[in-house]
């Protein structure tokens, strides 16, 4: 939805409204807090203060709002959810607005998935097709690694056509003489090394951040919960540690010194460690209370 630019957020206690400036972040949350009607307005940064804003709504399939299909109705729900907002006839957002954004299908995040496939060529090995981007990797923006995927997929590319290694960038020398095509090879060393970074990419999708949005269903709020709880305990252990445990993915992923498989990698170590001492207390409970050697 098109919102105007530096609009006014009204204060409470008869304080100056709060102007908005487009350079920063605002996520404005509604009165509702249903599983169905919970609403939050996000705005990402512009650099021109006098542009439209664009506000995302990040919500389930089965929201109310994607019932509403008429201008004025859209209009009335808007108003009732953010009280405090001008949604009015003659208020932040036209007539023509409403309509059009009651009327709009919206989009959907794709599920995390990537091609198992990276590269194609002939049966002469001197013609190949390769793939970067989202033709190997779809997911949802919750990581903030979209485009440094997309880039990472060309330098690793660049680096196979190159006869290197496609994660360190080093020469590669050839054991043996093989009759294959250079082309051919290089196309598979980015098949083979760089497959396993994108299935790293996904997996951190799926597991770094997924509940950002706030998604309001019971479960959602539950599991929110538990990796909220997940990520402080990684945090804390790994100051305590003094780096042992490492912190959790999604903090990892923000060094730009890794790979996506090295954060990953880290990330499993720390889950192996976790494991394996929960299972060892468990292990002593066990052979304390029943007598029992495990």
């Amino acid at each position: 939805m098109q919102l105007p630019p530096q609009f006014e957020i009204p204060n409470a206690n008869g304080k100056q409204p709060l102007k908005t400036v487009s350079k920063d972040i605002y996520a404005l949350r509604s009165v509702n807090a249903g599983p169905r009607n919970y609403l939050s307005l996000g705005l990402l940064p512009m650099k021109d203060n006098n542009a439209v804003r664009p506000t995302n709504i990040n919500t389930r399939p089965d929201h109310e709002v994607w019932e509403i299909t008429d201008g004025k109705a859209m209009q009335e729900y808007f108003q009732k959810a953010f009280p405090r907002l001008d949604f009015g006839d003659d208020g932040m957002v036209s007539k023509e607005e409403w309509d059009r954004f009651a009327k709009a299908q919206g989009t959907r995040y794709p599920y995390c998935q990537y091609s198992e496939g990276l590269s194609v060529y002939d049966d002469s090995g001197t013609c190949g097709v390769a793939l970067v981007g989202d033709a190997i990797h779809a997911f949802p923006p919750d990581i903030g690694q979209g485009v440094n995927a997309g880039l990472m997929d060309v330098v690793c590319l660049d680096r196979a056509l190159k006869g290197l290694d496609t994660e360190t960038g080093e020469e590669i020398t050839e054991k043996k003489k093989t009759k294959i095509t250079a082309l051919q090879s290089n196309l598979e060393r980015y098949q083979k090394q760089h497959s396993l970074e994108t299935a790293a990419l996904i997996r951190l999708a799926r597991f770094g951040a997924p509940y950002q949005y706030k998604q309001p269903h019971r479960a959602d709020r539950i599991l929110r919960k538990l990796w909220t709880m997940n990520v402080a305990f990684r945090l804390i252990l790994s100051k305590l540690t003094f780096g042992l445990i490492q912190p959790p993915c999604i903090i990892l992923s923000q060094n730009k010194d890794l790979t996506f498989r090295q954060v990953m990698r880290r990330a499993d170590r720390t889950t192996a460690i976790l494991k394996t001492c929960v299972l060892g207390i468990i292990g002593i409970w066990v052979k304390r209370r029943f007598g029992l050697i495990v």
